[in-house]
């Protein structure tokens, strides 16, 4: 009698052991192969197979934002991203990419962005400016748009991220941009 008890009890351990481990590797999610997704459809920015200089009128960037999940569901505002290196002066602008008719920077989001403009250097700064609403719609409260942070990628240099911290900054609706400038100064 005590031989099946024991096989019975070793069989129920055996299925509760069993289970447990499906629920467990069920949950599971894999981090090592994880590709993020395109939220919008878009070109590939970086053609491996045409060589750029800068010698060129325009190359190729991309461009990733990721709006904070404190944001707006989406933007009313017009958000415009501008980019840079040291050794040229002025940006490239990126406009108009909030409005009620895009929600592109919707909260909880990471936008990825194909791009063209003038080439530069190893690019160094970024700024986000926001000013708004759209003149066809009416404004009835502050949109308090907040980016966490963004990510330039161009044509001979790694990716460089700019975080904005704290990740509950607004970003100011007075059409000045805010960013970060990486630059080296002279």
């Amino acid at each position: 009698m005590q031989r099946k008890e024991v096989n019975k009890i070793m069989k129920v351990l055996t299925l509760i052991l069993t289970f447990s481990i499906i629920v467990v590797l069920s949950r599971a999610t894999p981090t090592l192969f994880t590709r993020l997704e395109p939220q919008i459809n878009q070109f590939s920015a970086l053609d491996a197979t045409k060589p750029q200089n800068l010698d060129e009128q325009n190359c190729k960037y991309r461009s990733t934002i990721k709006t904070s999940c404190l944001s707006p569901i989406h933007t009313n505002d017009i958000i415009t991203l501008s980019f840079g290196d040291a050794t040229h002066d002025g940006t490239i602008d990126v406009e108009n990419l909030g409005g009620p008719q895009n929600k592109r920077l919707e909260a909880c989001v990471t936008v990825e962005l194909g791009l063209e403009g003038p080439c530069r250097d190893k690019i160094c700064k970024v700024l986000i400016s926001r000013s708004g609403p759209h003149s066809s719609v009416p404004k009835f409260d502050d949109d308090s748009w907040i980016a966490e942070y963004v990510t330039i990628e161009d044509y001979k240099n790694p990716p460089i991220r700019f975080d904005f911290k704290p990740k509950d900054i607004i970003i100011p609706d007075d059409g000045y941009g805010y960013g970060l400038d990486y630059c080296p100064k002279d």
